[in-house]
């Protein structure tokens, strides 16, 4: 469905096919569907017919079966008389896929206008769709103000949830003085993965990745770094690749003072609450020195959440969603 152009249906894999029971006494004119929509993250919030069309029964000829490839447009894929038809023309256009929500398929068998008989069937699109990096690291942009002190650092992002979703990450050194753009770097010599394959397998439904003590290049104080994420996922067409952004970091030399970024609880606190908020109560003679998180699971208002809770928190504080209006200590 992901792939579905009204415009082009001989380009289309094959959705579905039906058997027609050509012993029907009755005189078929035409088999007559539609195609609508529920999709409120686009303002559809009850279906609305999104394509048409019809199949020409021909009684000298009678159809045995016929498939999605073989209709003709009746409507296209405009939602008459609807506000928010454009919404969705423009949505396709840009992502070239339909929105995430519900698709129902109805079908009509008729004789001219009367309707002998009716099948429908909905199927659910729930596609990931954001894909955002934590840490280390930031836009080049950002580059003087991204580092770490570790030289195993922990990778942080945020996914959509998407169980059946698997993840790589590549890291590789980036010099300024060689390489032309963070891509340059990225797809250069990478240390992960050590034998230059495209991205290192982290397997389903993962949001870390702590560098590993062996089995890759060290990295190195004074230098910097490309990451990427790649999200992977069955379609019904073929294997979906998804791309976050490229994020670079200096590795600096630690001093005395700074903490253990091995537990990923702290890694993301941190980036909620900002980093002078965090070093005043965890860094030496704070409230919470020497404090770490421990188990599989935290109590926000008195909600036990999973880690992926604090993830999406920080995605929502970073797109302007929410805010926090105070931090205390309980």
């Amino acid at each position: 469905m992901n792939t579905f152009d009204g415009s082009n249906s001989s380009s289309q894999p094959l959705i579905y096919k039906y058997d027609i029971n050509t012993d029907c006494p009755e005189n078929l004119t035409h088999w007559g569907f539609d195609y609508k929509i529920y999709a409120p993250e686009i303002g559809f919030t009850s279906f609305e017919t999104f394509y048409s069309g019809k199949v020409e029964i021909n009684s000298e000829f009678p159809v045995k079966y016929f498939t999605n490839l073989d209709i003709s447009s009746g409507s296209g894929p405009i939602i008459e008389n609807n506000p928010q038809s454009e919404t969705l023309i423009s949505y396709i256009s840009q992502s070239g896929k339909l929105p995430n929500g519900k698709y129902l398929f109805q079908f009509t068998l008729l004789n001219n206008s009367d309707i002998l008989n009716a099948v429908s069937t909905i199927i659910e699109i729930d596609s990931p769709v954001n894909l955002e990096l934590f840490s280390p690291g930031g836009t080049l942009s950002e580059i003087s103000n991204s580092y770490t002190y570790n030289t195993k650092p922990l990778f942080t992002w945020y996914s959509d949830s998407c169980p059946r979703c698997e993840f790589g990450i590549r890291v590789s050194e980036y010099d300024q003085k060689v390489h032309e753009s963070l891509e340059d770097a990225l797809y250069n010599w990478s240390q992960v993965p050590i034998n230059q394959s495209d991205y290192f397998n982290l397997g389903w439904n993962a949001n870390s990745f702590q560098y590993p003590s062996g089995g890759h290049i060290d990295l190195e104080v004074g230098k910097y770094y490309t990451w990427q994420i790649r999200r992977s996922f069955d379609t019904t067409v073929d294997i979906q690749y998804d791309y976050s952004s490229i994020y670079v970091f200096e590795v600096r030399a630690p001093d005395k003072l700074q903490l253990d970024y091995s537990n990923p609880y702290l890694a993301v606190i941190e980036s909620i609450i900002g980093e002078e908020q965090f070093y005043l109560w965890f860094s030496s003679g704070g409230e919470l020195e020497r404090f770490t998180p421990s188990g599989e699971a935290i109590w926000i208002n008195n909600e036990e959440i999973h880690i992926d809770g604090l993830y999406s928190i920080l995605s929502d504080l970073n797109q302007g969603k929410i805010s926090i209006e105070n931090i205390r200590i309980k």
